[in-house]
């Protein structure tokens, strides 16, 4: 026989032996630890089917985070690898106990010369049963890091909704700022079709003066010059009219200049003829008029 083999032979018989009290604990236990085996299975069957559900949930619900998320997102990546290498952990115990319940029925054959070796065989007892106590306390720490890494995604979970809905009040804002934002430019078209375009400020008379009545007056006589062109109104001091008035010269509802008073008489006025645009509105000329409205 070769020496291997009368190694072997001499190796299982001495584990032969050690394992009988072990086989006799078993026989007389194995009932109870049987359906505690199952029912610690089934449960956790069940926690692996919830949490294949709750990830595919979750997975739906990522696809539509924004990028400022992705910090949240990585956190959950490394809580589910947290979380697979704990389930990996479990079903390495279970394998292990089957492991072990595999080689305790090849020793049912051996019980006969365990008898001689009690000592030993409760010493390996011992070991055998603090082995499995711990495996099952590790088991029920894998669980307990479960259930937890579950409300730290539940929280994850909350916090993405109140950002998403703070993204959605935010947009809701820009909409309403630029619906009001179109409407003042509305505003501001209608005015300029009727009155012409807003005066520049870096440009505009800061010696104008701001009409304190309303006034409508037709054009005179108009008089171009290679400096300006005036007009005069028939409309003066017994009116009200002041110098430094800015009137609004008008041909029906066309808008056609601007006329700024320099010079004021009884009941004449002179004028500087500004924004005149004779190739667009067309020019200024004699019966057109020049109105002038409060404050404007």
């Amino acid at each position: 026989m070769h020496i291997l083999t009368k190694i072997f032979v001499v190796l299982v018989s001495l584990l032969a032996v050690m394992l009988v009290p072990l086989v006799v604990v078993y026989a007389s236990n194995e009932g109870s630890y049987r359906e505690k085996y199952m029912a610690e299975q089934a449960v956790s069957s069940t926690k692996v089917a919830q949490l294949k559900a709750e990830q595919a949930g979750r997975a739906a619900f990522e696809s539509r985070m924004l990028l400022e998320k992705q910090q949240l997102e990585q956190q959950i990546v490394s809580l589910q690898k947290e979380r697979d290498t704990s389930i990996a952990d479990i079903r390495k115990l279970q394998n292990d106990l089957s492991a072990a319940q595999n080689a305790s029925a090849g020793v049912n054959a051996q019980l006969a010369t365990l008898v001689q070796t009690n000592k030993t065989g409760t010493e390996l007892t011992d070991s055998l049963v603090g082995e499995l106590r711990q495996m099952r306390e590790t088991a029920l720490a894998s669980e307990r890091r479960a259930v937890e890494l579950d409300e730290q995604l539940r929280s994850v979970e909350t916090a993405l909704e109140v950002a998403d809905a703070a993204r959605r009040a935010l947009q809701e804002e820009i909409q309403r700022l630029t619906d009001e934002k179109q409407r003042a430019l509305d505003d501001v078209s209608s005015y300029a079709a009727y009155y012409g375009p807003l005066p520049d400020k870096k440009t505009a008379d800061t010696a104008a003066v701001a009409p304190d009545r309303n006034l409508t007056a037709v054009i005179l006589d108009v008089e171009r010059t290679p400096e300006a062109t005036l007009a005069e109104i028939n409309a003066g001091s017994r009116d009200g009219v002041r110098e430094g008035w800015v009137m609004t010269i008008a041909n029906g509802g066309t808008f056609i200049g601007r006329l700024r008073i320099i010079k004021v008489d009884v009941n004449r006025s002179t004028g500087v003829v500004e924004l005149e645009d004779a190739a667009a509105r067309g020019p200024v000329t004699a019966g057109q008029r020049a109105i002038a409205r409060i404050g404007g």
